[in-house]
């Protein structure tokens, strides 16, 4: 699967869509206890120690490769816990995993809000 590219001051970067609670929280999906804060137009990076490679829950930044996939994650959310969400095109860093519709990564950078 070619996952999406933009390149940003001459360098390349791999196109993810991230969900954020309104408040700038990740989401707490699949009980996970580790709720990181994120800043627009900020690297976000987990430090080297909790950062585990592979399709485990555990140990990565996930977020949608598409919008769709994002939009996806926002309906979840809406339907599921009444919650509503906010979305932003972003840049990651190294991939750890990635299936048809989510990666996992080791930093994020939120680059714009989209609707």
């Amino acid at each position: 699967m070619n996952l999406k590219k933009i390149t940003i001051q001459g360098r390349e970067y791999v196109l993810g869509y991230k969900v954020v609670t309104m408040d700038m929280k990740s989401l707490g999906l699949r009980h996970n206890p580790n709720i990181m804060e994120f800043r627009l137009d900020e690297w976000i990076d987990l430090p080297p120690s909790r950062i585990v490679p592979g399709e485990g829950d555990y140990g990565g930044i996930w977020c949608g490769i598409s919008s769709s996939a994002a939009n996806c994650t926002r309906r979840h959310m809406m339907n599921t816990y009444g919650e509503k969400t906010r979305m932003f095109k972003s840049i990651v860093r190294d991939i750890l995993f990635h299936n048809s519709y989510r990666m996992k990564t080791s930093g994020i950078k939120l680059l714009e809000e989209l609707d």
